[in-house]
């Protein structure tokens, strides 16, 4: 038998069983997130491009794609969620104490000004901030930088 059929059978087999691991369990409902965005006063449009570019991966409410629904696709983005949401999850802003909000808050400035969020996977798929959205975005964290 060709080498090659046998790799391509256990590529193929191996995506189907990624098939039974999809799981889609990052689904809430925005109320969690409305503590950090009163208390932080969020403008409406910055509290846009955090539901639309953010929360996704920073909070425990997920917007999945379509191809969330392949298994192989559903383990990267959720590795990506669980990733997200160590490092900042907004629903959980309430268990942060003062001083982790305000450091929290001075790396969403300094993550969106170098360009390392969002991350460039989720760029690719989802576009980036428009030149506007980040600086709105910069302009509201400037004042929580250290």
């Amino acid at each position: 038998m060709n080498i090659k059929k046998i790799i391509l059978g256990v590529i193929v087999l191996a995506l189907l069983v990624l098939q039974f691991f999809v799981k889609k369990d990052n689904v809430s409902s925005y109320e969690n997130v409305a503590s950090f965005e009163k208390s932080f006063n969020v403008p409406e449009e910055v509290k846009t491009i955090f539901r639309s570019s953010c929360y996704d991966c920073h909070s425990n409410h997920t917007k999945y794609p379509w191809y969330a629904s392949i298994g192989a696709v559903n383990l990267m983005l959720d590795h990506h969620i669980e990733e997200g949401k160590e490092h900042l999850n907004f629903s959980e802003w309430n268990t942060y104490p003062e001083a982790r909000q305000l450091h929290k808050l001075a790396e969403v400035y300094e993550e969106v000004e170098e360009g390392e969020m969002p991350l460039k996977v989720y760029r690719l798929i989802h576009g980036g901030l428009s030149n506007e959205q980040k600086e709105a975005l910069i302009t509201w964290a400037e004042k929580y930088k250290e």
